[in-house]
């Protein structure tokens, strides 16, 4: 695959299953971003047809990884070829994947003013990859999604941004108490970790004005129904997140906002997301325009 952007670094081909024949790509580049003020690393998956189709645009989805992650964490956990199958059998439309390393930010603009990820996210790099790759730069053609840390960035920036995203999953999103009182004691032993994101002490305002509950609660239900949302969460999710999750998912009933959610069978990590990552995928594939063309076929 020849390079697309300056600051790529290096491009990989995913080795094929013996299922699935696929020219998919991965690259690795560098986007240079005004609101955090440094370069981030960012992965991109390119479907089969992208480099051949050169006046085809492909829809995107952005997914945000989770705490301790990076930009390779996507690609790591095998979803290449989860996503080259389920192209390949019609079950999703080609589309572009795109992960960027957000360190441990909590995809939040940071209460210290010093690192303005929410933003990032949202502005940097959505118009940089528009700017770069033939994707479909309408917000119904582009969804957000992520797991656990990056599950709750999903949410948070999608309720917040419905004019950029039009659809939002997430799987095992780590949702917190609006009130910072209801932490459990294991994160109350580490807050201070979270001092430039959320204040040192907490910032409660800025704490609620970035908590999907809270968000699910006060935004206007139009806003919110303007959105396609999916997400699940383990039966046993190590860290209580099911409990949260299933709050969200009440809230939004209460309001009428209409939403899938699944309490599935499994805890919190790899193990879950590598089971069940595919209904992700599968998700935003039904909500973008023109889903239903068929897959691309091959001569073998």
């Amino acid at each position: 695959m020849k390079p697309i952007l300056v600051a790529m670094l290096f491009s990989l081909v995913p080795s094929a299953s013996a299922a699935v024949r696929s020219d998919s790509a991965f690259d690795y580049i560098e986007v240079e971003s005004e609101a955090l003020k440094k370069t981030v690393r960012v992965g991109i998956y390119l479907p089969d047809g992208y480099e051949t189709e050169t006046e085809r645009r492909f829809p995107v989805v952005y997914f945000l990884h989770g705490m301790f992650g990076n930009e390779r964490k996507w690609e790591n956990r095998g979803m290449p070829d989860k996503l080259d199958g389920l192209i390949e059998s019609g079950k999703a439309p080609r589309m572009i994947v795109v992960c960027p390393n957000g360190e441990n930010s909590m995809y939040v603009n940071w209460k210290n003013g010093k690192a303005d990820w929410k933003e990032f996210v949202r502005r940097d790099l959505v118009a940089a990859i528009d700017g770069r790759y033939r994707t479909v730069k309408e917000r119904g053609s582009r969804g957000i999604s992520g797991d656990s840390m990056g599950g709750y960035g999903a949410l948070n920036i999608a309720f917040q941004h419905p004019d950029v995203f039009g659809a939002v999953s997430a799987h095992s999103a780590a949702i917190y108490p609006v009130d910072p009182d209801g932490l459990p004691d294991w994160i109350k032993s580490r807050v201070d970790r979270w001092s430039p994101v959320f204040g040192a002490p907490l910032d409660t305002q800025h704490w609620e004005g970035n908590n999907p509950l809270h968000l699910a609660a006060t935004l206007k239900p139009d806003v919110l129904n303007s959105l396609s949302i999916y997400f699940d969460c383990g039966n046993r999710d190590d860290y209580g997140f099911h409990t949260t999750n299933a709050d969200l998912s009440g809230i939004l009933d209460d309001r009428a906002v209409k939403h899938e959610f699944h309490l599935l069978n499994g805890g919190h990590g790899r193990r879950y997301f590598e089971q069940y990552a595919e209904r992700s995928i599968e998700f935003h594939g039904r909500m973008f325009p023109g889903a239903a063309s068929p897959p691309l076929r091959r001569e073998f």
